[in-house]
């Protein structure tokens, strides 16, 4: 059984990494000359070694990193091409008016259901339908209209006089009117459909909607479909192959059936370790049966649908298994799968903890994503981090307004990158991207490597 672990973690060693990053540029010339994503990552990279050797800053590298950082945010503000994420939230610190629409949006939906529901309580159809046509009726029902129309001005406007004259003072619905006209909720949205006219609060609502569907919306849902359908697909790719491989495996086993794959391992309540931001559900593992029926875990894989979703995942990884390496390891535990019960020996688990940032060899990612012709050096989650960073907001709004600051006044960000954990994401991120996609394999690249190993 030895021999066939070792097979495997020759196989898992083989297997191409078709998603691997690309060297840095050698130099600080040659990475300008990429591009300002390469020379922040450069930058970035050069940060980080001197943090964790202790050794002193190469000349002019703040100039470097400031330079490069403020052409990135040049960019974000772009017209054509820019990030209008970012737009739009610089827009918002310039503008009280978006200030104030954001503010009411935040409320928007409570407070139409509010309004809806008072409406309903005067002048839903099922209570209109015993009533006596007439003045008040047709009131009632008109209220009940606008508010399903979304018509807020006019809906306030028809729940003042004299248009509520139509309903006479001895109505009992009559207390009711006077709610719905004092409505912080109703002014609110009669505020808000106000300021949708302000020429700011429009160039907003066009920034957003070029940084993606919004939440809730026909788009958004289509978008979250998409994002499953390809997860789905890596989940499929990962599962066919892992069965092929475990058939490879008891194939070559003495005894038959002894390796087999288990998917969403959970732990059992009460397992030792920190929860705190830890994965605690794993996608797929393959176990061989031990002594007693306690498994042995033999590979671990989390599947992910793209290499920069796994980058962002490390983290809650590297503590996940962590606390599965606090199992006691002379006992067995009873994990929860989506095929039931899956006993694991403590041992096992114990031999999955990392070594420092760095994962055991029968720990992968799976992934079955086209191969990118060119992966960025700079995440677009460090882009949002730096860009987020209070000196270069200040240094994106003083831009827009027109102002021409110099690149020296980003060297806070430069001074907190060392200092920071908000900032330890991007101070990391070159070596975490390439520590995860050395570790990411193809389902099929592995399954071919294995078949193409020694019999």
């Amino acid at each position: 059984m030895q021999d066939l672990d070792t097979f495997l973690l020759a196989a898992v060693r083989a297997a191409p990494r078709r998603y691997c990053m690309p060297p840095l540029p050698p130099d600080a010339a040659a990475a300008a000359s990429v591009g300002v994503g390469a020379t922040l990552a450069f930058a970035l990279e050069g940060a980080r070694t001197v943090h964790e050797s202790g050794s002193p800053t190469p000349p002019r590298t703040e100039a470097f990193f400031t330079h490069a950082l403020a052409e990135l945010i040049r960019r974000a503000l772009a017209p054509e091409g820019g990030d209008p994420a970012f737009q739009a939230l610089v827009l918002q610190a310039q503008s009280a008016e978006v200030r104030e629409h954001v503010r009411l949006a935040a409320q928007v939906a409570s407070d139409r259901r509010a309004v809806r529901a008072a409406t309903d309580a005067m002048g839903h159809p099922g209570k209109l339908r015993d009533m006596p046509s007439g003045r008040t009726r047709d009131a009632l029902a008109r209220l009940h209209r606008l508010a399903a129309d979304g018509a807020w001005t006019e809906l306030a406007a028809a729940a003042e006089k004299p248009s509520a004259q139509d309903i006479a003072a001895g109505e009992p619905v009559r207390p009711l009117l006077e709610e719905l006209r004092s409505s912080p909720s109703l002014q609110r949205l009669v505020h808000g459909s106000a300021l949708l006219r302000d020429e700011a609060v429009q160039r907003y609502l066009r920034l957003s909607e070029r940084r993606g569907p919004l939440g809730g919306s026909d788009a958004a849902a289509a978008s979250g479909r998409a994002s499953a359908r390809l997860g789905e697909m890596a989940e499929h790719a990962t599962a066919q192959a892992f069965g092929a491989i475990t058939d490879l495996l008891n194939r070559h086993h003495e005894q038959g059936a002894a390796y087999r794959v288990v998917r969403s391992l959970r732990p059992p309540r009460g397992f030792p370790g920190e929860t705190n931001k830890a994965k605690d559900e794993w996608d797929a593992a393959i176990v061989r049966s031990g002594q007693g029926g306690a498994g042995e875990i033999v590979l671990l894989a989390e599947i992910k649908a793209s290499p920069a979703a796994a980058t962002s995942d490390f983290s809650r990884l590297l503590r996940g298994l962590k606390r599965l390496a606090h199992a006691d390891p002379d006992r067995t535990y009873a994990f929860a799968s989506a095929a039931g019960e899956a006993h694991v020996a403590g041992m096992s688990l114990c031999r999955l903890r990392p070594d420092g940032h760095s994962l055991p060899p029968h720990v992968i990612y799976c992934c079955s994503a086209p191969t990118e012709s060119h992966p960025p050096f700079l995440s677009a989650a460090t882009k949002a981090v730096l860009l987020g960073e209070p000196a270069a907001f200040e240094f994106a709004c003083r831009l827009a307004r027109g102002e021409a600051p110099p690149a020296s006044d980003l060297l806070p960000v430069w001074d907190a990158l060392a200092k920071e954990p908000r900032l330890r994401s991007a101070l990391y991120q070159y070596e975490t991207a390439k520590r995860v996609r050395e570790a990411m394999v193809h389902p099929l690249d592995l399954l071919s490597a294995l078949e193409d190993g020694p019999a």
